[in-house]
């Protein structure tokens, strides 16, 4: 090879290095999205890792595979999460997005009590330090084509937080860990956004339907039946199991989120989403 060729290929090598560091780096923070709207892993909104079960139930932990649509397989182990895990999660990840994943995330309890539409008082400085508990005793493990290997984390690798007591500081931090810009990937390419607003308006079973069909397109037809199971929620009765499919979708047309449903005579669930509010691209 002249000498020429060798600068050539030393050249082409730089600009091939500099371009997977910089690639590298973007995987190591969250995209950027507009402040009425919220984001998380596809792989996530698609399995029952944050159930639709309501507080009627006691939480129960789980140390085995967990239902999911689709090809990715998702192992966890801990508490059972639920919706209302998932909205403090979502928020968490908001304030996070944009900068550089496993550094702390600072907030105040007063901002993300109003992000979140809770109300005053010491319950709920209790109930956020419950969630962040739950968050982040978690491990979370991920297998899917795209993906190459497997991957485990917590959703919350830490949290310093205040007291119901403490008058001197109303400041909370948070950890995500870096591993969590992968799930989302390069510029949130394997990620979903989701009204914020439409959310916070809807019961358990609605919001985890909210978040699997803003993970797709154009849905495809599915039976009310794998619906309420992959989401983690069940009936004794399938006459019961139907109708909570059905009274959620309505919820889902109620906020403006979809156009159209209809549930056949076989139990095939069909949706016709309406126009975003706001641009989730």
């Amino acid at each position: 090879m002249t000498e020429e060729g060798k600068k050539r290929g030393r050249g082409l090598a730089n600009i091939k290095a500099r371009a997977e560091a910089v690639e590298a780096q973007k995987a190591m923070q969250l995209p950027l999205w507009a402040e009425p709207l919220r984001s998380a892993p596809n792989e996530i909104l698609r399995t029952a890792l944050f159930t639709a079960r309501n507080k009627k139930h006691p939480r129960i932990y789980i140390s085995n595979q967990i239902l999911s649509y689709g090809q990715t397989s998702v192992f966890y182990k801990g508490e059972e999460l639920r919706q209302d895990d998932l909205d403090v999660w979502l928020q968490i990840l908001h304030l996070s997005r944009g900068k550089e994943l496993g550094k702390p995330v600072e907030f105040t309890f007063s901002q993300i009590k109003k992000a979140l539409g809770w109300g005053y008082g010491k319950y709920y400085t209790q109930r956020l330090i419950e969630i962040l508990d739950r968050l982040s005793a978690t491990t979370v493990r991920i297998e899917s084509a795209r993906l190459k290997s497997g991957k485990g984390m917590s959703l919350v690798r830490s949290f310093i937080y205040q007291t119901p007591d403490n008058e001197v500081s109303d400041v909370w931090s948070v950890e995500i860990e870096p591993e969590m810009g992968i799930l989302f990937g390069i510029d949130g390419a394997y990620s979903t956004r989701l009204e914020w607003q439409q959310r916070l308006d809807l019961g358990p079973l609605a919001k985890w339907l909210h978040g699997f069909y803003n993970s797709h397109r154009d849905p495809y037809p599915l039976h009310f039946e794998m619906l309420l199971e992959v989401s983690g929620s069940s009936a004794a009765l399938k006459s019961k199991a139907k109708q909570m499919v059905k009274d959620a979708l309505e919820e889902l047309i109620e906020v403006g989120f979809l156009k159209e449903m209809k549930i056949d005579a076989k139990g095939m669930v069909t949706v016709v989403k309406a126009k975003a509010k706001h641009a989730t691209d």
